[in-house]
């Protein structure tokens, strides 16, 4: 008996709650939601009539609604909402569906005289006496000129999407009461997005940086999606537009977000800083070109649902991302992980309000405006914090390379002088002697060449941008001399220059090899960077070796300028010094493209000889080789040719000047 009473208890108890209740309208009443104050059935089908649900709403089959914003879910279903309420204003009653993207929300009130009035709406309707269509519906309902009777009404909502409802109801003096906090909200959010949007195209338009032009495309994909598509702000246009707006806003969030990735790839030079994300960002491009076909082919419902994944998923996996970059060196990467951190965590709270874990308040679709306005703030500041970088890394190269080309210009000073003071002394002594006077002026004139490789190096800075006009000027001004001297010195040789030489003279003497390859090597360092060549140098050990030091410093100038000349953009020269013995071996080796191209035979060939052209047609004279073996014989030692793979080495012993000791 006892159970019986309860449940008796229990069935009236449910009958009682699921009455909606009475909303006494005054002047005074507050603009609030009134969720907790109706009730509503869930019409499976959407077939149902007004006469039906009546009936259902008779016989107790509405439910009461437990929160102040109904949270209707992703259904095919309509929905059906009861409210009850007495208008005790002076002015018209209004009932507001303060939610823009509905496609059908069709309005039944009831008339004194027991008939029922319906007023069709939705973004799919365009606005009428009866009912204002904006950024929210407003029901303009029937006045009762009895303040004291029970007014009736029957909503039906249907919607191919997530259906939050915030309903509310006002008098007419509420309903002008002038703006609120949230629209003040919009207003600001609206305003961040132009002004960052002219800002970065601006950036763009003077820098041509696609980091800039993604970001561009971005902040409008965010502002027609959460502005214009959930702030309801796309009645604003014509009713075509708001129409394909609102039918595929998940098409124009799928682009944003490509939009959104590609931006992350390249502000955070994935392939440096985090090349596994690489296949990652392509897999989430994949799933955001679903979504797209999805969207536009019609199914909305689906594509909420898949939106709600990937939403959740990408900022996660772009905040990973950018933690990673962050780690590997990647300083401005700090700002970018706070921006994805705003976003993602409003991207979360709505997620879990849709999936009706925490409840519906007016401002849960304000996060998202208010999180991609801080979130697009911050990437800002990274995009210039990064470019605050490059500038730095910019002026630091210029003024290294500036101090390169004041340090090439003493060292070609020197030689100038050194070359100017011998090429004096040997034409003295070359005017006793025909035979040895040819043979001397044509190494001499061919010695040359490697200053005047050395001074191009200065307008490969110019041509490269690394020099200001000032600069390009000073250095022009201070080398006119060197480029004379070296000038009318060519000249006077090549025309002596004919006829081969019958004797070299050597006269060893003790040098460190280490150091003077280093000194040597500083020459070449302009046209090394210039070509875009990679070293290896191992002089880890030191070794003095006894031979003439002017035949080695013409065999490795010549080495050397044969290697970066025949070694094309990207590939690598080295040189290594290995002990053998008595002996010390001097190895110049560089990489070639096509080893199968590489004649080794014709170049061992003492005969062989001609002018060449390099990789990038720098044109010899024919006199490399030549001088190289005939120098390298006169030191008692032979020449050296192998190719192993790509790898092509020129080679030449020395004795150790220890070994003299013996």
């Amino acid at each position: 008996m006892r159970r019986f009473l309860i449940l008796i208890a229990f069935i009236l108890s449910a009958k009682f709650q699921a009455i909606a209740q009475v909303i006494y309208l005054n002047d005074n009443t507050p603009y609030s939601n009134i969720g907790k104050q109706v009730t509503y059935f869930e019409d499976k089908d959407a077939s149902l009539t007004i006469d039906e649900v009546k009936i259902f709403e008779k016989a107790g089959k509405f439910k009461p609604s437990e929160s102040n914003v109904l949270n209707l879910g992703n259904t095919k279903s309509a929905f059906w909402i009861k409210i009850n309420y007495v208008n005790q204003s002076t002015g018209k009653a209004y009932l507001i569906a303060d939610m823009p993207n509905i496609e059908y929300i069709d309005c039944y009130t009831d008339n004194t005289d027991g008939t029922w009035v319906q007023f069709k709406s939705g973004f799919l309707i365009p606005s009428s006496t009866k009912v204002k269509s904006e950024n929210r519906y407003t029901f303009s309902l029937p006045q009762n000129s009895n303040q004291t009777d029970v007014q009736h009404i029957f909503i039906r909502v249907k919607s191919d999407n997530y259906l939050p409802l915030p309903l509310k109801m006002a008098t007419s003096d509420t309903l002008v009461a002038g703006p609120t906090f949230r629209d003040y909200l919009e207003i600001v959010f609206m305003g961040v997005l132009l002004s960052l949007f002219v800002y970065n195209i601006f950036l763009y338009m003077n820098m041509r940086d696609k980091l800039y032009l993604y970001y561009c495309l971005y902040v409008p994909g965010l502002f027609i999606y959460v502005s214009l598509y959930l702030r309801g702000y796309s009645y604003l246009l014509n009713s075509e537009t708001r129409k394909i707006i609102n039918l595929y806003p998940h098409a124009f969030l799928s682009v944003t977000v490509i939009f959104g990735i590609l931006f992350c790839r390249r502000f955070l030079n994935l392939p440096v800083t985090a090349p596994k994300f690489l296949k990652i960002y392509l897999a989430l491009i994949f799933f955001c070109v679903i979504l797209f076909f999805v969207s536009i082919l019609g199914y909305k419902g689906i594509a909420a649902n898949y939106t709600q994944i990937l939403m959740f998923v990408s900022p996660i996996i772009l905040w990973i991302s950018g933690f990673v970059a962050y780690r590997s060196g990647h300083t401005p990467a700090k700002y970018y992980i706070l921006a994805w951190s705003f976003i993602a965590l409003a991207i979360l709270i709505v997620i879990l309000t849709l999936s009706k874990i925490l409840p519906f308040t007016d401002y849960t679709f304000d996060l998202l405006p208010i999180g991609s306005a801080i979130e697009l703030l911050l990437l800002s500041f990274a995009m210039g914090y990064r470019y605050n970088l490059v500038i730095k890394r910019e002026q630091h190269t210029r003024d290294e390379n500036l101090m390169l080309v004041n340090d090439q210009n003493l060292r070609l000073e020197h030689i100038v002088k050194e070359r100017t003071l011998k090429l004096s002394d040997t034409i003295t002594e070359l005017e006793l002697s025909n035979s040895v006077k040819n043979k001397l002026f044509s190494i001499i004139a061919h010695d040359l060449r490697s200053p005047f490789n050395s001074l191009t190096g200065i307008f490969a800075l110019k041509d490269m941008d690394m020099l200001t006009l000032e600069d390009y000027k000073m250095l022009l001004t201070e080398n006119q001399k060197h480029i004379e001297t070296i000038n009318s010195s060519l000249n006077n040789l090549l025309y002596w220059a004919r006829r081969q030489m019958e004797v070299v003279n050597s006269v060893p003497t003790t040098f460190d090899l280490k150091p003077f390859i280093e000194k040597l090597l500083l020459v070449y360092l302009p046209l090394i960077h210039k070509k875009g060549i990679l070293t290896d140098i191992n002089l880890s050990d030191s070794f003095s070796a006894y031979a003439d030091e002017d035949h080695v410093q013409l065999i490795l100038r010549n080495l050397i300028d044969n290697a970066i000349k025949f070694t094309p953009t990207g590939n690598e020269i080295g040189i290594a010094l290995k002990n053998h013995g008595n002996m010390v071996e001097i190895c110049v080796w560089n990489t070639i493209n096509n080893p199968e191209q590489f004649d080794v035979e014709d170049i061992r060939n003492p005969k062989a000889g001609g002018a060449t052209y390099g990789t990038e047609n720098e044109k010899g004279i024919g006199l490399g080789l030549t001088l190289i073996r005939e120098y390298i014989k006169a030191n008692d030692s032979k020449l050296n040719i192998d190719l192993l793979g790509n790898k092509v080495s020129f080679s030449f012993d020395l004795p150790l000047s220890s070994s003299r000791l013996l």
